[in-house]
């Protein structure tokens, strides 16, 4: 299994693997995306390759700390191909994002993830992290 920085040529798999959480959007709206998001310092999308096959992606976001030295870093999406979940492919995309925040300065990791998502919840409690249940939100559409 590799972990590596996601490139254009990954789009589409980026795509069927959201399309598997539950978020198809279309080609041309996620290549957009994925440009943005290369193109920000402060951002970074890894993808786990296996014999030539996407099968999995994590998007890493580092955001910047007013008033505390380090930064911190969230974990904005998180997928597994429904195929190789269990055999350890989240793992390495999380430990891989643990690293590059460390490397980038930043005490913490965060990342929300929705109640409907309870295996999810059990994969991040395994892998160190706590539940901290005050989120906030606002449409703004």
């Amino acid at each position: 299994m590799n972990i590596r920085i996601a490139k254009s040529e990954d789009t589409q798999a980026i795509c069927d693997l959201l399309k598997q959480m539950g978020y198809p959007q279309p080609f041309a709206l996620i290549q957009k995306k994925i440009e943005i998001l290369h193109n920000d310092a402060n951002s970074q999308i890894l993808v786990a390759e296996e014999n030539g096959k996407i099968c999995g992606f994590l998007s890493l976001y580092f955001i910047p700390q007013i008033a505390l030295e380090g930064d911190f870093a969230k974990i904005c999406y998180l997928c597994v191909d429904e195929n190789m979940r269990s055999k350890g492919v989240g793992r390495l995309l999380v430990h891989e994002a643990e690293r590059l925040a460390r490397q980038r300065g930043c005490d913490r990791m965060e990342l929300h993830s929705g109640m409907q998502r309870p295996l999810a919840h059990q994969f991040y409690l395994r892998e160190g992290y706590v539940d901290a249940p005050k989120y906030f939100r606002k449409a703004l559409n």
